[in-house]
């Protein structure tokens, strides 16, 4: 079960950081000034409506990101403390285990 969750978690950060990077590059693409924000860019959306896009994938990226790190923090304090001290002696599966 645990596993499951990983993955679904993992599943949901490439997609949200995906959609989060797309739309950030749509936007980095778009004309700028006054009136460029009622042009339609993209799929119909105008540079607002990706703009609204842009902002939720990337707070739900941002909440996917704590659940990671979240679900994971064990992984993560050992992983840092290996780091820190140089233990050359533990692999990755005592690690994980």
């Amino acid at each position: 079960m645990k596993h499951k969750i990983r993955g679904l978690v993992s599943l949901g950060l490439l997609i949200s950081w995906a959609i989060s990077a797309l739309t950030g590059f749509i936007l980095y693409l778009a004309p700028e000034g006054q009136r460029s924000g009622r042009a339609i860019l993209l799929f119909g959306l105008a540079k607002h409506g990706w703009s609204e896009i842009h902002t939720w994938a990337s707070f739900l990226a941002l909440g996917i990101t704590l659940l990671h790190i979240i679900i994971d923090w064990h992984i993560l304090v050992t992983v840092i403390k290996l780091l820190i001290r140089g233990d050359k002696n533990k692999n990755s599966y005592d690690i994980l285990h």
